[in-house]
């Protein structure tokens, strides 16, 4: 499949699968008015719906509610949490046919919306002071620590917390204005940065629903994407894909990304909090998508890489074409074939060729060979693979031959040579063959 083909495809699938729907946009803007009217327009969207990188389906909407000018002797936002959510009790008109229920939690103001008894959506409502102002000359504002947190347990654990120790909420710097911003110049710029984010969110997304314990964030997603994209405008929305998936390891070290309104706070400081099993997870579940990448084809089509699964490597040895930035764009145009030479051993046995099925005894030589070269092949890569659960299960990349020349058969099980045909760094045909070791001599 050709690289413009699999774009085509992730374009498609990104609007008809995972972006919100027209009736989802109604929705959204439909609630969103109805704070309008009701906080007199001293209201704006933060968070990745007004980014254009939320995904299907959608669950909340944070809503800034812009309080004032910041004065340091203001007090905690209790004071004005209570003001508002007097003001919700009172006057809110609910534009849906949904049942409501409006709580004030310790630092916002939650707007829940129920089908019978299924919680179908919610509003936040966190108050911000302007203080400063943005690159781009916008408001940067003064907010409660626990918008940094996501809706749903997160937050009410942390409320919680800080309930149960006494503690009051620290207010923070936020430039909520710079993060849409940026966003929409990137969207305007090239399309596929939003299609990049919502299909990596949404591939995150599937793993948390699985998994507790899969804690990568959808905003650290979003930004690693700016950075991608700000580096290279011209980027296709599968160089960004893959790009992320063969950064994921290195970039889930440690934080990186300063947050726009405090360079000494990063968005990505969660990660010093990652367990290593939580790192394992999250690059287990990267190398899945990657090996089903490689594989990929159209009759199985992209939803099959959503998938949650984790693969776990065999050994420290094993190595895929991903790990060398190399992706795959088989071309039907183009066959490799492999010839697995069994050499003669004296007094004993005579040359002859595997076949497909490649079954072979072990304490055998076997010297292999591209049997037909490809016209402007700048490089073949072989890869040995011996069976998981064989003593060496192998599973090297090196370049022209394979690491042993000839390999020699020792282990029993089921193992397989692959050779790749590598072009301007992109793996245009591969061939695989398989050796079935037995018993005897």
């Amino acid at each position: 499949m050709q690289r413009s083909e699999i774009n085509t495809i992730i374009r498609q699938f990104v609007r008809d699968d995972i972006s919100p729907s027209k009736d989802d946009r109604h929705f959204i803007s439909t609630i969103y008015d109805s704070f309008r009217d009701l906080l007199n327009d001293n209201c704006i969207q933060i968070g990745s719906y007004p980014r254009y990188t939320a995904t299907r389906p959608l669950h909340d909407l944070d809503i800034l509610f812009l309080s004032g000018e910041w004065d340091s002797t203001l007090p905690n936002p209790e004071t004005v949490l209570a003001s508002l959510l007097e003001t919700i009790e009172s006057d809110y008109e609910n534009p849906t046919d949904l049942r409501y229920r409006v709580q004030q939690q310790t630092h916002s103001i939650a707007v829940e919306y129920y089908e019978n008894i299924d919680l179908v959506f919610s509003v936040d409502v966190v108050p911000g002071y302007s203080f400063a102002r943005n690159d781009f000359e916008q408001d940067v504002y003064m907010v409660p620590e626990i918008l940094g947190y996501k809706h749903g347990e997160q937050r009410r654990t942390h409320y919680s917390l800080l309930e149960s120790s006494g503690s009051t909420m620290r207010w923070i710097s936020s430039d909520p204005r710079g993060y849409i911003k940026i966003a929409s110049d990137l969207n305007e710029m090239n399309s596929d940065f939003r299609r990049a984010v919502k299909y990596t969110k949404a591939w995150k997304n599937g793993y948390v629903s699985l998994n507790d314990e899969f804690k990568l964030k959808s905003f650290h997603i979003e930004q690693v994407m700016v950075g991608y994209f700000k580096e290279n405008p011209g980027l296709d929305v599968f160089g960004a894909l893959f790009q992320f998936f063969v950064d994921l390891p290195e970039f889930i070290n440690k934080p990186n990304i300063p947050d726009r309104a405090d360079p000494e706070r990063f968005i990505d400081e969660y990660l010093k909090d990652l367990s290593d099993n939580q790192r394992r997870l999250i690059i287990e579940a990267r190398d899945c998508f990657l090996v089903k990448l490689e594989d990929f084809d159209t009759e199985s089509g992209l939803g099959a890489l959503f998938s949650p699964c984790f693969r776990a490597r065999s050994g420290p040895s094993e190595q895929f074409l991903f790990d060398l930035g190399i992706p795959t764009f088989l071309d039907p145009d183009y066959e490799l074939r492999i010839e697995g030479e069994v050499q003669e051993r004296q007094g004993s046995f005579r040359k002859f060729i595997l076949d497909r099925i490649g079954k072979i005894l072990v304490d055998r030589r076997i010297r292999f060979s591209v049997r037909t070269p490809i016209p402007g092949i700048d490089l073949y890569k072989w890869k040995v693979k011996n069976d998981s659960v064989s003593p060496q299960p192998r599973g090297e990349i090196t370049d022209h031959r394979t690491k042993n020349d000839p390999e020699h058969t020792k282990y029993r099980g089921d193992h397989y040579v692959e050779c790749f045909a590598i072009k301007d760094g992109v793996c245009i045909a591969k061939v695989r063959q398989n050796v079935t070791l037995s018993a005897g001599r």
